[in-house]
């Protein structure tokens, strides 16, 4: 069609759009009106959210919205990964019909005549006749149903199978259950032995069977029992699931007595007289069979040490707990001991045992302090140790109160070895110098010579640690900004003010020496002056504290009449200082406020306006 025949549509158009609102002017170029899904990308000015130049619908652009949908794709998941990966969204999805319009057009006509198999999982059994919306009960999207079948199906095991119903079940119904496929193992009661052999229905009994609460905590719940109670209600100790004819645990696990030992050679009749399952005529205690040994009374328990029916040679363990029926308990460290440590065997029996002295520590133990401690506790070792070993000592913080040096603050964390310094293996424990200074380096020279013959360093500092100082200051009292200052802001380091040579000799290598005597006590001593000397070198002289206060060094409320003579009146109490006092250059380039103004006449600030008139 030619140009000259195009020019009355295009005409047309023009006219029509001129003579139609924008939104009616989009209502007839748009196909139709979008579904509720995608009502907020109505209007002309919205089409490149789906549409781009030369193609009906993008499907990358569909795509940047259903992300969930894209990722499936991607990973060839469900239908739109298996069977339309890469084809045009348009060709199934409508739109442009309405608010209430359908999106879909489904494969095979319908939803309902979908071959879910195209999902990658077909529906058969009791899954085929289910209505879409018994699994996809996600609203708006068929995306994302579970595979598992606990996502439907209440697990009537609670959990005791696991979540994998395949094991038992099929498709086809519950009900029906697939017994060959069932791994008892899973169970509380797996099948061994002859168990393995029983059919299901020989435990699960009834019609239809029953699966759960069947007892099988005894081998009783199941089986009789021939013995009717005289060997107890145990079955494995002498029966295995290999079957009941098999009786192999009976030595091991034999009702009464241990049949280790010299037992196990004999035969049941030896002792069972009235049969196997009877108990024996003479009894079941050792002294039945066995003549008593022992002078000392230990009772007739014989199995409490012999109980592997050893009668000599008994091993440590034995010895050990037999020793605690003696006078000496056996405790801590002595329990390592050897028994020949105490009791050797050069000496006779008697000597070794009976008579054995154990009265004092010292009667085993050499003292290792030479007795230096003989008239404490009688020299007796436990007043420091005990048998958990000679170290750690137990004499400690609360029994060195009890000395002549008491430990207080930092010096109960100090390791004895840090005041006792004997070499080892043993420590000096008698300190003749108590003094502060034989332990700790003197950091302030010869400042403080007055007061370290005094009292030394306990005039100023406590055990609390140096850092926390028993200082008075009311010499000079700590008031506003200077209490919070720290104390090496005013006493700085002493080589600042040249120590004498004396100082220096005293001084320790490697300690700072602070400057604690003839610190300046003016302002001017620790603060510079910002005033440029107005106040000390011109009359009237002033100090800092005429005007400033140690709260801060800016002046809360100056009293203008009071210290400079000038009341400020009228015009002059609402003027800014700046105004009269105007910073001036030095000759060093530096700037200060010109405080002191020398004039106070009217004349020396405003200009004289009587004076043309006069002329």
């Amino acid at each position: 069609m030619t140009a000259r025949k195009l020019y009355p549509y295009v005409l047309s158009a023009c006219l029509l759009g001129a003579a139609v609102s924008a939104p009616a002017l989009a209502q007839i170029l748009s196909p139709g009106e979008l579904s509720r899904a995608h009502a907020s990308l109505e209007g002309d000015s919205q089409c490149g959210q789906c549409h781009s130049s030369g193609r009906r619908v993008d499907t990358g652009r569909c795509l940047a919205c259903h992300r969930p949908l894209a990722a499936r794709i991607r990973a060839g998941q469900g239908l739109h990964g298996r069977q339309y990966r890469g084809r045009d969204c348009g060709s199934c999805h409508v739109e442009h019909h309405g608010r209430g319009s359908h999106l879909i057009r489904w494969p095979g006509g319908g939803r309902d005549r979908f071959d879910h198999a195209q999902a990658g999982w077909p529906l058969t059994g009791g899954h085929a006749g289910l209505a879409c919306n018994r699994c996809h009960t996600r609203g708006g999207t068929f995306l994302g149903a579970s595979r598992n079948c606990a996502s439907c199906h209440r697990d009537p095991h609670a959990g005791r199978f696991g979540g994998q119903c395949g094991g038992c079940h099929d498709e086809t119904a519950w009900a029906r259950v697939r017994l060959d496929r069932f791994d008892h193992g899973v169970t509380s009661f797996p099948l061994r032995g002859q168990h393995a052999n029983v059919r299901c229905n020989g435990c699960h009994r009834g019609d239809p069977p029953r699966w759960r609460g069947v007892e099988h905590a005894t081998c009783g719940s199941c089986h009789a029992d021939p013995h009717r109670g005289r060997l107890g209600g145990d079955c494995a100790n002498c029966h295995t699931e290999r079957g009941f004819a098999v009786v192999e645990r009976l030595r091991q696990n034999h009702p009464g007595l241990s049949l280790a030992g010299g037992h196990q050679r004999l035969e049941c009749n030896a002792c069972h007289d009235r049969g196997n399952v009877q108990a024996p005529s003479r009894g079941s205690a050792c002294v039945s069979c066995h003549r008593p040994v022992h002078e000392a009374s230990f009772g007739r328990a014989c199995n409490q040490c012999h109980s592997s029916i050893r009668w000599l040679g008994l091993s440590r363990r034995v010895g050990l707990a037999a020793h605690a029926r003696t006078e000496f308990p056996l405790r801590g460290r002595h329990e390592e001991v050897d028994c020949a440590g105490c009791h050797p065997t050069s000496q006779p029996p008697r000597q070794r045992f009976r008579q054995l002295r154990f009265g004092r520590c010292l009667d085993c133990h050499a003292d290792r302090h030479a007795g230096e401690f003989a008239d404490r506790a009688g020299g007796e070792c436990a007043a420091c140790h005990d048998e958990r070993g000679f170290r750690p000592t137990r004499f400690g913080v609360n029994e060195h109160a009890g000395t002549r040096f008491p430990l207080r603050g930092l010096h109960e964390a100090v390791p004895c070895g840090g005041c006792h310094r004997a070499p080892p293996p043993r420590l000096d424990l008698h300190v003749s110098d108590r003094r502060c200074a034989a332990c700790h380096e003197n950091p302030h020279g010869t400042q403080f010579a007055a007061e370290m013959r005094r009292g030394g360093c306990a005039q100023c500092h406590s055990p609390a640690g140096w850092g926390i100082p028993n200082m008075d200051h009311r010499t000079w009292p700590l008031t506003g900004a200077h209490s919070r200052a720290a104390c090496a802001a005013c006493h700085g380091a002493a080589a600042a003010t040249q120590p004498s040579a004396a100082q220096a000799t005293t001084q320790p290598s490697g300690l700072p020496q602070r400057r604690w005597r003839g610190v300046p006590r003016r302002c001017d001593g620790c603060h510079d002056d910002p005033h440029a000397g107005q106040f000390r070198l011109t009359e009237p002289r002033r100090a800092c504290d005429r005007c400033h206060a140690t709260t801060s060094f800016e002046i809360a409320s100056f009293p203008h009449a009071r210290i400079t003579g000038f009341e400020l009146e009228g015009r002059h109490a609402r003027a800014e200082c700046g105004d009269c006092h105007p910073s001036t250059a030095l000759r060093d380039d530096t700037r200060t406020v010109r405080w002191r103004l020398g004039y106070r006449s009217c004349a020396d600030c405003h200009a004289n306006p009587h004076e043309r008139r006069r002329r």
